[in-house]
Parts: structure tokens; C-alpha cells; sequence
């Protein structure tokens, strides 16, 4: 670690006592972030991460008179928004009377932000509608314009919340003035210390060129504190993963001829028509090759449901540049035209789509081009019944987080399963000479609140599957939940062996709350509140759900309303072209051993660790956690885990039985909620 700063130069401290383990992470922040550095922080939940990140930022943001550093706070959850601004609040709670408070700007998702009455008819088509009320001077609310709110957002913070609220009734003089609140939020994060929002402000490109400036944000000059920073790089991914359909392309040139149609000079309808035709030929083609490469799979791979193959991104773009017959990199018609043709149709041919499929077009192809010659994007051709797909993966986010964490100031990335830290900063791009301080706090829960026990009699691994082995995995169930006071979450690999496993189980005494791969967020905010008001009644719940899914990851079940949580089996990536292609890929950049470990075991570890997570959010909550599989314990699984993972066995359910049992009778009851 690096020197210790002392306290008294910790100048924004949210909580008079600090815990164990956030002096230090302040410290490291501070340290860190002098240097125009990056802490990566494996911050356990309960350390107080959010506390501490905000005020190692601000003391640096702060201290560099005459500069502006703000603090981009960014994160993928709208739960975590409310955590930084209370924290905010209280950190001005206790400030110096002669410093300035520090101002902050929350703002979320555009849609989620409006106050136009016809925000909520839309839910997949609002971007288009919102645009086309602007550019048509058709929204009132967008129009306003309100310094009284931009003031109050300044004045003291807000949660987004609070903003729409106040925006909805505002007045302006004696005159009742409703006023867009996504656009106050971005006309005030200039002039703020935080701005809190999510990571496609900074790291969507196309989402990053309009946002920044039309919020007067600079790169270079940006503090950043990335919170859940373990989901980042599968983010960033997510970002570059487009696809290539037929049906695209048909929509594309039918979108063309009606752009061609509403009126162009001749010179651009030329163009247009020497697109339209290109595109023609070029679906022909591409539905051709498509029918060709369908069969070959399916003699190569018999008849399955899903059959899948790697292709060579200068393969798909040949075929358009034939098409074109030298045109589209003569004088004529140049790639780039064709892209911000497409790029520049305003119809649209699906009214489910946000997006143009003229836009999505200049996508995909714009990333096919982007990545021709290199190893980095795995293009993958699906063929699933009747349906074919072209797919673009990128292998690398280093390749985009480079740019990003090369222009700012320096950071702090956090999360409680960041680890290993270092892992991050290579998958991220984060270069070694800007300085990168990687750190493992201590966990403040004492083991006697979490303990851990991994079952070393049973297994997920295929070839161990059976009736014999989902009887014991039952049975080590039905010995947790026998003697567990309250709710417990079970967590599965995959749907399918959710619903083997428990949707088949009889499980007396328990009302069963079983996740559906379709259930959307107001669906998982009702189980919550079935939990809340079960336990009210003292009605007794499982909650059943995914790793990586909605219960799993990015949900505070806050007030201890798990009194524990089983971990069925090891969450492996499945095998897949794109699964493949990334163990290779990192194998060639770090090595074999760092290829079965970055791309394989760590990411399921990983996942694991975040579905454990979920009983315990605070220092004093106190939860009993199983994990049943024995893999855990072999080294390959065993090194993943954190270094202060000090896990207990059982061999059999009668040994899990005692433990919890023991447990339970030291801890009958949940922590009290502080709200």
C-alpha cells in the first residue's frame, strides 16, 4: 500500500467514526488520484466504498486551485444514484462552515427523466418521439427556460427523483412553469463538483460525443469513480455487439428510397440510388451466402437447434464492396459517405425500434470496418430454426477503455468483486505508466455473521448430473431452509436447471418466488415488496432466481431480508464460437494460465461472490451462505476465491443441518433497518 494520508487532511468525511478498512481506501484514493493515478479497489460491501471514493475525489478535486476537476461518479445501478447523493448530503452536513458545498447533478436515462405526458405510451419508441417534439419545437417542458431550477439544482443536491418531482410543479415567478429535468441536469453539470449518471456518458462512443459537450464536460479535465466496476468490461462490450440481418438491409433500402423520395437535389439523389441498387445486390448476396454457410453447418454440425461459426469481418465487407463495383472507394461514392448516408435517414420502417435500420446498417458496418484487420472482434454467423444472424462481438474492451482512461485525470474503480484487481486494469486498458494502485480491503463483517460452507458431496459438472446428485443437493436445501428463520435466495447456473432443481422440488412450509427469464424490473420490485410484507406475516419465502440475472446482481435487499443464500453450482460461460474466441484471444495477449483463469473461472467466481452479496449490505446485517458444489475447493477455483474467503464443508446435509442450526441459534434475528 501506499503512505497513509493523515486525517486531518481528509476533508470530506461523510461519517465522524470511519470503518475498517475505508481510512485506508481513502488513503489510497487520495494517493492515488495525486498522481493523476487509478486506485482499482476489491471493496467489500459494508467498507463504506462509496464514502470513501467520493471523499478521497473531492479532496483532490478541491485542492487544485484554479483548475476544474470534476467528479464523473458513474454506475450502471439507479439504486446506487440515491447512496451517492445521501452521502453527498451528509458529507456537506459536515463540512467546514468557510468551504463551499459541494454541488451535484443526478440524472438517469432520458425517458425515465420526462415529464411529457406522452413519455409513458412509448417504452421502446420514446427516443424517436422525444427527438422528433424537439426538432419540431413541439414540447413545452423542453422549451422552458427555467435559471430558478437550475439554481435549486445547484443549491442543494437532489435525487433524480426529487428533480423530475420538482420539475413537474415549478414555478418561475408567480408562473407555473413545468421544465424538462434532463435537460436542467445537463445544462447543470458544468457547473457541479459530482455529476452522477451511467457509464454509456463515457464509454458508448456515439452516446459520449453528444452528451459530454452538450454538458460541457471535457475529458481531460474529469475525476472518475466507477462503482460496480466489475461489469464494466462486459459493458463496454455490450456496446460494439450489433447485428447483421437481411431483414435489416431490406429495411435500410426501403428506408433510403423513402429518404430519396421526400425531396434531394440530384446530386444526392444519385447517391442515394447508387446505394439503394448496392444494397439490393448486396442482400442478394448476402442471402445467398448465408443459405450456403447454413448448409455447411448443418453437415458439419447435424441437426441442432442452434449451430453457430466464425467469419471474417473483410469477408462481409467484400461482399458490399463488389457490389459498389469499385464505387465505394473510388470518387464516387467513398465508405464513409455510404456510412453517413445511412446515418443521415431520419424514417423509419419498424415502429418498434428506436433507431433508423439505416442507422443500425452504419453501425454494424462501421464496426466491421472499424475492426477488418483485427483479432479483437469475433464475428459470429447463428443459424436457430429458420432464423440467421451475423453478430459482432468485441473480444478486447481494452481497446476502448484505453482511449478513455488515457484522456481523463485518473480514477477510482470499485466494487466488491473486483478481483483481482489487477485482472481489471488489464481487461480495461489502464496504462501502467499513468500509475495503478490495486488493493483488497478486509471485509467489516465478522465471520461469526457470514459464515460460508461449501458442500464437498455434490456437483453441477455434467458428467456428475443425475437423479442421485439433484436428491443430494435437495437435501442439503431442504437442511438450510429447515432450520432458517426467515427468507432465503437460491441461485442457479441456468433457467433450465432452476426449474430441474427447484421449480420441481417440494419444498413444505416455504411460499416458492421462482424468476422468469422474462420478468422486468417492476416484476422483480414486486417480489421484493411480497417478501417485505411476508415477512410481516411471518410467512416464510425462497426466492429463486439466475446468476447474472435480475435477483443476482445489482439489487439491495436491504433491512437483512435474507436470512441466507444457497449457491447452486459454478456459472461457466457455456461453450459458444464467441466463449472460444475470447479464451484464445486473451491466451495469446496473457498467456495460457491467464486465459482459463481471465476468461473462465474468475468470470463465474466473480458471480458467485455478487449473488453472495446480496444477504448482507450492511456491517450488522447477518446471513448464513451455502455453496454446493465441490469444484470450489479444487485450486482452479480455490485461487479465485478472495484471500480473506475462509469457507467451511460439509459432507453430507446432516453436517449443514448442525451448522445452520448453530448459527441461527447465536443470531435469531435479522439486523434492525435504520430507515
Amino acid at each position: 500500500m501506499s503512505e497513509e494520508v493523515p486525517l486531518s487532511d481528509m476533508r470530506f468525511l461523510a461519517h465522524e467514526e470511519l470503518r475498517e478498512g475505508q481510512r485506508e481506501m481513502i488513503s489510497d484514493g487520495i494517493n492515488a488520484l495525486k498522481e493523476n493515478g487509478f486506485l482499482l479497489a476489491n471493496a467489500p460491501t459494508g467498507i463504506g466504498k462509496t464514502a470513501a471514493a467520493l471523499s478521497a475525489a473531492l479532496t483532490i478535486s478541491r485542492s487544485r486551485i484554479g483548475q476544474k476537476n470534476p467528479v464523473l461518479f458513474m454506475t450502471g445501478r439507479q439504486t446506487q444514484h440515491r447512496i451517492v447523493v445521501d452521502t453527498v448530503r451528509k458529507i456537506n452536513q459536515r463540512l467546514n462552515p468557510n468551504e463551499e458545498k459541494i454541488r451535484l447533478v443526478d440524472m438517469i436515462g432520458q425517458k425515465d427523466m420526462c415529464i411529457h405526458p406522452h413519455a409513458s405510451e412509448h417504452d421502446i419508441g420514446f427516443s424517436r418521439l422525444c427527438a422528433n417534439l424537439r426538432s419540431k419545437r413541439k414540447c413545452k417542458p423542453f422549451l422552458e427556460d427555467s435559471p430558478g431550477l437550475r439554481l435549486r439544482v445547484l443549491q442543494d443536491p437532489l435525487h433524480v427523483d426529487e428533480l423530475v418531482n420538482i420539475s413537474k410543479t415549478h414555478q418561475e415567478g408567480h408562473i407555473v412553469q413545468p421544465t424538462c429535468p434532463w435537460k436542467v441536469a445537463r445544462e447543470c453539470a458544468s457547473s457541479a463538483d459530482v455529476v452522477v449518471c451511467d457509464y454509456n456518458h463515457l464509454f458508448n462512443e456515439n452516446v459520449r460525443d453528444s452528451s459530454l459537450k452538450a454538458m460541457g464536460l471535457n475529458m481531460d479535465e474529469m475525476i472518475l469513480v466507477l462503482d460496480e466496476a466489475h461489469n464494466l468490461p462486459e459493458r463496454i462490450r455490450m456496446g460494439l455487439r450489433r447485428r447483421l440481418t437481411a431483414d435489416l438491409i431490406r429495411d435500410a433500402v426501403f428506408e433510403l428510397e423513402e429518404h430519396r423520395e421526400s425531396g434531394l437535389n440530384s446530386e444526392e439523389t444519385v447517391q442515394n440510388r447508387t446505394c439503394e441498387a448496392a444494397l439490393k445486390r448486396y442482400r442478394m448476396r448476402i442471402v445467398q451466402w448465408i443459405k450456403d454457410q447454413k448448409s455447411n453447418l448443418g453437415k458439419a454440425q447435424g441437426r441442432q437447434d442452434e449451430q453457430e461459426m466464425r467469419v471474417e469481418p473483410s469477408l462481409i465487407l467484400s461482399m458490399l464492396r463488389q457490389e459498389f463495383e469499385g464505387d465505394i472507394s473510388g470518387e464516387k461514392i467513398a465508405f464513409s459517405e455510404l456510412i453517413a448516408l445511412l446515418e443521415s435517414v431520419n424514417a423509419i420502417s419498424n415502429e418498434d425500434e428506436d433507431e433508423t435500420a439505416c442507422y443500425r446498417l452504419a453501425t454494424v458496418l462501421s464496426i466491421l470496418s472499424r475492426f477488418e484487420k483485427s483479432s479483437a472482434l469475433c464475428v459470429v454467423l447463428t443459424a436457430r430454426r429458420d432464423s440467421v444472424w451475423i453478430t459482432t462481438h468485441l473480444l478486447d474492451p481494452a481497446i476502448i477503455g484505453k482511449e478513455i482512461f488515457n484522456s481523463v485525470r485518473g480514477g477510482i474503480l470499485m466494487s466488491g468483486t473486483l478481483t483481482p484487481p489487477r485482472m481489471y486494469a488489464e481487461n480495461l486498458g489502464i496504462d501502467e505508466e499513468r500509475g495503478i494502485l490495486a488493493a483488497d480491503y478486509p471485509s467489516p463483517f465478522m465471520a461469526d455473521r457470514r459464515p460460508v460452507i461449501i458442500t464437498s458431496d455434490v456437483s453441477t459438472l455434467w458428467g456428475r448430473r443425475g437423479e442421485e446428485n439433484t436428491r443430494m443437493i435437495r437435501n442439503h436445501l431442504h437442511s438450510l431452509l429447515q432450520n432458517t428463520p426467515g427468507h432465503v435466495a437460491i441461485f442457479c447456473p441456468s433457467y433450465a436447471m432452476l426449474k430441474e432443481i427447484i421449480g420441481e422440488g417440494n419444498w413444505p412450509g416455504r411460499l416458492l418466488l421462482m424468476e422468469e427469464s422474462n420478468w422486468s424490473k417492476k416484476r422483480v420490485e414486486g417480489a421484493i415488496s411480497e417478501m417485505r410484507g411476508a415477512r410481516i406475516r411471518g410467512t416464510k419465502v425462497i426466492l429463486a432466481g439466475v446468476y447474472g440475472g435480475r435477483l443476482s446482481e445489482g439489487l439491495d435487499y436491504s433491512g437483512n431480508l435474507l436470512d441466507a443464500v444457497a449457491c447452486i453450482g459454478i456459472p461457466n460461460a457455456p461453450k459458444s464460437v464467441q466463449n472460444d474466441s475470447l479464451k484464445k484471444y486473451i491466451e495469446k495477449q496473457s498467456g495460457s494460465n491467464n486465459a482459463w483463469r481471465y476468461g473462465v473461472f474468475q468470470p463465474a467466481i466473480n458471480r458467485i461472490l455478487q449473488a453472495m452479496g446480496r444477504a448482507i449490505r450492511k456491517a450488522e446485517d447477518r446471513a448464513f451462505i451455502l455453496l454446493l458444489d465441490d469444484r470450489l475447493l479444487k485450486p482452479n477455483y480455490k485461487k479465485c476465491l478472495p484471500p480473506t474467503f475462509t469457507p467451511f464443508t460439509a459432507s453430507d446435509p446432516s453436517r449443514t443441518a448442525r451448522q445452520v442450526k448453530r448459527f441461527f441459534e447465536r443470531h435469531p434475528e435479522p439486523a434492525i433497518d435504520e430507515n
